[in-house]
Parts: C-alpha cells; sequence; structure tokens
C-alpha cells in the first residue's frame, strides 16, 4: 500500500489531467523511483552520495527537465491559465541558476566556488521534486533576519531566535572553542549528529501538493509561493520578469 498526494484541480487552469496534461496523484503511481535517481551531486562529488541514474542505478545519468505533467499545454493560446503553468514548468526545469554559499554543495566541490544549475540541482527526484538521496542542504532560510550582515535570502525571521555556535578544537582536552562560529535561527542537521558543518543543512521538501499546505520552508519563513520565489531571486539573483514570476507560481501551485 502506498499515498500517492497530488494536486488534482487549479483556481485558474481546473482539472489538472485533461488536454495531455498528467497532473493529479494517480500518474505517480507509476513513476519510477529509487535512491539517488537522477541524483545532481554524484558527478560533481563522487562519493558523496551513491551514484546516480536515471533509467537505472548507477548510470549516470542526469536530466534538469524534472517534471513533465505540463508539457501537453505548452501549445494552448498564450493567455490560457493552462499555458501559463506549461511556461512556468519550463522555467523549472531549464532556467540557469548560480547555485553559490550553499553547503552541502558548494563547500564539497573540489572546485569551490559557484555551480551553474537549474532548480533541478536540488530538486532532482523526477515528478517529485525532493531530493533523491537525502542530502541535506543550507540555501539560508535559517539565516539572521534581512536587517543582519549575515541574511543571504531576504527572508523576514525575525521573529525566531538567533543561535550562536562555534566549532570545537578537538586536539584539547577537554575540547575549546574555536574563533570559527556560525549564527543561524535552526541547526538543523547539526541538532542531531552534532557536527559544526551541518548547522543549518535541512533536508529538501516534496513539491507536490503545494497550493495546499502554506506556508513555506520549514521555518514556514514564506507565506506564499511568490515568497519563496521572490526568495530565490535575491538569494541567488535569478533573474526573472513579473511574468516568469507569475508563471512559475502557476506552475507550482498546480503540484
Amino acid at each position: 500500500m502506498a499515498l500517492f498526494t497530488a494536486q488534482v484541480i487549479g483556481n485558474d487552469p481546473g482539472r489538472l489531467d485533461v488536454h495531455g496534461a498528467t497532473g493529479g496523484p494517480v500518474p505517480l503511481t507509476t513513476q519510477p523511483f529509487f535512491i539517488s535517481i537522477n541524483s545532481s551531486v554524484d558527478p560533481l562529488v563522487p562519493g558523496f552520495e551513491p551514484p546516480g541514474g536515471l533509467v537505472t542505478k548507477g548510470d549516470g545519468q542526469f536530466t534538469p527537465a524534472i517534471f513533465n505533467p505540463f508539457a501537453a499545454w505548452a501549445t494552448l493560446p498564450p493567455t490560457s491559465p493552462r499555458a501559463a503553468v506549461a511556461r512556468g514548468q519550463l522555467i523549472f526545469n531549464s532556467r540557469p541558476i548560480n547555485i553559490t554559499g550553499v553547503a552541502g554543495i558548494n563547500d564539497d566541490l573540489t572546485a569551490g566556488g559557484s555551480l551553474q544549475g537549474t532548480c533541478g540541482t536540488c530538486h532532482d527526484t523526477p515528478n517529485v521534486g525532493n531530493h533523491s538521496f537525502p542530502t541535506p542542504l543550507n540555501i539560508g532560510t535559517g539565516d539572521p533576519g534581512p536587517s543582519a550582515s549575515a541574511s543571504l535570502g531576504g527572508l523576514d525571521i525575525s521573529y525566531l531566535p538567533s543561535i550562536t555556535v562555534c566549532k570545537l578544537d578537538l586536539t584539547t582536552n577537554p575540547p575549546t572553542p574555536t574563533s570559527n562560529c556560525k549564527t543561524t535561527t535552526d541547526l538543523g542537521q547539526a541538532l542531531i549528529d552534532g557536527k559544526f558543518d551541518h548547522v543549518g543543512k535541512i533536508k529538501g521538501p516534496i513539491l507536490r501538493g503545494l497550493s495546499a499546505r502554506a506556508p513555506y520552508f520549514h521555518n514556514g519563513s514564506a507565506q506564499t509561493l511568490m515568497d519563496a520565489v521572490h526568495f530565490y531571486e535575491v538569494r541567488f539573483g535569478l533573474v526573472l520578469t513579473p511574468q516568469d514570476e507569475s508563471d512559475l507560481v502557476a506552475f507550482l501551485s498546480a503540484l
């Protein structure tokens, strides 16, 4: 027995499984899945995750085209709400994002610096959108509020308490704090394993059924899907027109 959750009807596009579209939960029942399917990280950081694959485990294939339920709507009249969903799907699948400062990706890349990716770099499970291997990342949603110099995303999380933690020098007895410190509103994975490098790392969520579960991000700091889109624009310098923003929200609302 399994449970599959997805949006069936949208306020603007109506039913999400008509005119060639395959929205809703039923198609998910036959969607292939295995741990590390379509992994985007393993080719970049060998050994960091199990070898990824798209058709079979370890075949090394990756596609940034994560979602395909609404491709058939791309040929509808441009003013159609369903065409907006299809355009948003294309943005999600293909719009380049310069990924920088993400603990769990950039700090583990031997090349360091930045990585040219897409939404699918982190949301790589086909037609589901979480990370297919449990790889917690810190994209900045737990960083201090926008008035703090350490803010990376512009989210207003001033209502959350800030926590400053420092790395321990394990060569001393007893271990002593070093000057290598981080300030966050959420310790993330470090709260489980106590590792300093894991401070603020959070597992990415499944993206289906988003319309029914606002607010967004692990701490509820984005009240709407548009707020979440604005975060990525600020955090990663993602350039979207107002039409792009509207289309992307239409797509996310249809999942």
